[in-house]
């Protein structure tokens, strides 16, 4: 080989020794990035990183849905009214009859009431409109020591009559006929 052969020659290898560091440089790229530690901003194609930080084949991310929003309604500051059912005053008591005796004698003429027990008035009578309720018991004792009879009249004072007597005296007659009152008292 001639002396220019071989210098061409060194010159030649000397040209592929750089190119090819200048090429092996340029591979390399920039340094490995540390791993992201969220998802990316924005979505499309990601090139993921290999084990040894240069990059592999692209790899699509699905887009992410927004969620439907609604709009918000503010709590209303209206309230609806409060229904309240009107209290029914209890009949008063009595003021013109009938008396306790009274009333104790028309319940002494009633089937089953026994006649060898002292009753007396615990409470009332009370009147409304022609009606009265009357609660009575053995006389002697309290009313939380007796189980009361209850009674309900309708009539004059004079001329009473048994509309109920007994330990219900809610009936349908005292339901349907009797004035507020007397049902407040006897239907409670």
């Amino acid at each position: 080989m001639s002396r220019a052969t071989s210098a061409r020659a060194a010159s030649s290898t000397r040209l592929l020794a750089v190119l090819g560091a200048a090429l092996l440089l340029s591979a390399c790229g920039e340094p490995p990035q540390p791993l992201p530690t969220a998802p990316p901003e924005h979505f499309g194609t990601v090139a993921p990183q290999s084990a040894g930080g240069y990059p592999s084949a692209p790899v699509t991310v699905p887009p992410t849905y927004a969620l439907p929003t609604f709009p918000t309604v503010a709590p209303s500051l209206v309230r609806p009214p409060v229904t309240t059912t009107p209290t029914t005053p209890p009949a008063p008591k009595c003021t013109h009859g009938p008396t306790p005796a009274q009333v104790l004698a028309v319940v002494r003429a009633q089937p089953g009431i026994p006649t060898g027990v002292t009753l007396d008035v615990k409470a009332g009578p009370y009147c409304q409109s022609n009606w009265q309720f009357t609660v009575i018991g053995e006389a002697g004792k309290t009313l939380d020591q007796v189980d009361p009879l209850l009674v309900v009249t309708t009539g004059t004072p004079t001329a009473l009559q048994v509309v109920e007597a007994g330990q219900d005296v809610c009936s349908d007659r005292v339901q349907t006929s009797a004035p507020s009152g007397i049902k407040v008292l006897a239907c409670a």
